[in-house]
Parts: structure tokens; C-alpha cells; sequence
């Protein structure tokens, strides 16, 4: 055996030392294989859930096998039972010549819809209540005036048919109030309507009833069509869209009795449920960066139940 062999087989045999035993090597190797099979596949779904609307058959998630769909650095989005209506805190007289106010949500503002009870004397009248001042675009006019006893700001838009009012103030600390209606009122008379404005809880109106909700989000949209939960990781979102083809291929989940697509992107993972019975296509968008499984995906769509004061957008 020369240098040059003798160097080489005490090189294999302190590699072979180092190794090590079979059975640690399997081991390893299957915790490797097992990992990223749990990357790939989500655990099987079961159960029955409640019924996508009154009326409507009871959506089942049945058992499927499907990756998951969890974000890097996020934690895992717990679902918790019910959901909670945010308030509009405020509402006119029924001198006022308005009907009692409809309530929804936009993007953390409360909005307070008061339909006139008739049009020759009275106009529709929206009040939105922020964290922050409204931000205008285009031209107006603009006056100083007190309301409530707060300096604010009366836009004039000179538009057709009316022109539009918008009354802007700053309630308090972190409350600003937009009161927006036309010229069917004088300009004493919108300020009135906003030395009017009283303390009252008006719970805002969803689209839908929810068995579950994403916990730890916050609700910052809710209207006639759309519920939109808010998170540091990002957003989970439900939308009632008018009827859309899916096409039979992208048809890989089962809701209950209705087919569904369930569609992973750049931008998150988007699960469509073809909900016939409503002419309609329930939506329901878990954002990049919201840690959430496949499965759970499946069991939130299943607990929405579709109102009839819904409108399909």
C-alpha cells in the first residue's frame, strides 16, 4: 500500500465513524420526507357544516385531500365562533325628514345611509364617521362654518341636477364626521342636520350570517355584497359576485352540494363556490401572508349563510 492508499482508506474510515447508525439515518430521512409531505398535503376535511343560506340546501365540506395554503412568518389563523357588528354611533330625529339610517362599512369608516322620507322637501343624506380627515379631489367651494361647536368645512360641488354639500369636522380626538347631501337644503339647514345628529347605536347590516369568523382580524367593510376581515399578516375577504362560469376543470372542492374551485396565486389562495340556488358565486380570498390552512378555508366558506338583503355585485 503506498502514502497515496493508506491516505485514503483512513480518510473513508473517519468518514465512517462519523456517520450515523442505520437506524438514526432512516430516521432522519423520514423526518425529512415527512416534513415536506405535511408541506404539500393538508390533513383530510370532514364534517358537516351549516347551510350557505336560509332555505338553501346545508353546505357540507366534504373529504378532500388539498395542499395548504400557510404564509411564510405567519402564525395560523385560529376561526372562532360568531360574528360581532360593528356600530354607527349616531342617528336624526324623525322630524328630520329622513328615514332611520342604514348602517355599513368602508374600509374602517362607519357609514350611515338616511333615505329621505320624501324628495320635494328632504334629500338622501350619508354621514361617515373616521379615524382620520377625509381627503377631497376636484374643485369646490368651501366656507367655514361652527357645527356642534367645532370649527368645519362646508364644500360646495356645482354639479347637475343638484349641487352637492359636504360638511366636514373634527368631533373629538381621533373622530371625524363627513355629512354629504345636495341642495335641496340650504346651507343653515345641513349644518342643522349635523347639530342634529344624536347618540345611538345602529348596528351595521351584513350580507351574511357567519358561523365562524377569522380571529384575531378586525372588520373594516361590510355592505350589500362584501365582508372584509383585517390583520397585521393581511386580509381575509367574502364576496357575493353575480354568477360566473368556473369552468369544469378548475372544479377541485366540493362545498355541500355545490361545486367549488379552489385557485392558489402570487396573491393568495381564492376559493369560488358556485352557489346556484342565489344565481350567484360566493368568493372568499385568504391574502398573502395570512397563515391559512386549506381545510380551514373550506370550513369558513361552509359556515357563511347568505342573507336576502344581500346584492350580488
Amino acid at each position: 500500500m503506498n502514502d497515496l492508499d493508506r491516505l485514503l482508506a483512513e480518510t473513508m474510515r473517519d468518514a465512517a465513524e462519523r456517520a450515523p447508525a442505520d437506524d438514526g439515518l432512516l430516521t432522519t430521512v423520514h423526518r425529512r420526507s415527512d416534513r415536506r409531505h405535511r408541506q404539500r398535503i393538508a390533513t383530510t376535511l370532514a364534517g358537516v357544516a351549516a347551510a350557505l343560506a336560509a332555505g338553501v340546501p346545508a353546505v357540507v365540506a366534504t373529504a378532500v385531500r388539498t395542499p395548504e395554503s400557510v404564509a411564510p412568518n405567519g402564525a395560523a389563523v385560529r376561526l372562532v365562533a360568531g360574528w360581532t357588528a360593528p356600530v354607527f354611533p349616531y342617528t336624526l330625529p324623525v322630524g328630520a325628514g329622513l328615514k332611520a339610517p342604514v348602517a355599513s362599512m368602508h374600509d374602517g369608516d362607519l357609514i350611515g345611509f338616511f333615505e329621505a322620507s320624501e324628495q320635494r322637501h328632504h334629500a338622501d343624506t350619508t354621514v361617515t364617521v373616521s379615524s382620520t380627515a377625509p381627503a377631497f379631489t376636484g374643485p369646490a367651494a368651501e366656507t367655514t362654518v361652527q357645527v356642534r361647536g367645532h370649527p368645519g368645512t362646508l364644500r360646495t360641488v356645482d354639479v347637475r341636477p343638484a349641487k352637492q354639500f359636504t360638511l366636514v369636522w373634527r368631533e373629538s380626538a381621533g373622530r371625524w364626521i363627513t355629512l354629504a347631501t345636495d341642495d335641496t337644503y340650504v346651507k343653515q339647514q345641513v349644518v342643522g342636520l349635523a347639530d342634529a345628529l344624536t347618540a345611538s347605536p345602529v348596528p351595521v347590516l351584513p350580507p351574511f350570517r357567519l358561523d365562524l369568523t377569522p380571529g384575531g382580524f378586525v372588520t373594516d367593510t361590510v355592505n350589500e355584497s362584501t365582508m372584509n376581515f383585517r390583520a397585521a399578516a393581511g386580509e381575509v375577504r367574502v364576496v357575493l359576485r353575480k354568477h360566473r362560469p368556473l369552468g369544469a376543470v378548475n372544479m377541485n372542492q366540493t362545498v355541500g352540494s355545490y361545486p367549488a374551485s379552489l385557485t392558489h396565486d402570487g396573491s393568495g389562495v381564492t376559493l369560488d363556490v358556485d352557489v346556484t340556488d342565489w344565481e350567484a358565486t360566493l368568493e372568499v380570498t385568504v391574502g398573502r401572508g395570512v397563515a391559512m390552512s386549506d381545510g380551514d378555508l373550506v370550513r369558513f366558506a361552509a359556515g357563511i349563510h347568505i342573507l336576502n338583503r344581500s346584492n350580488p355585485q
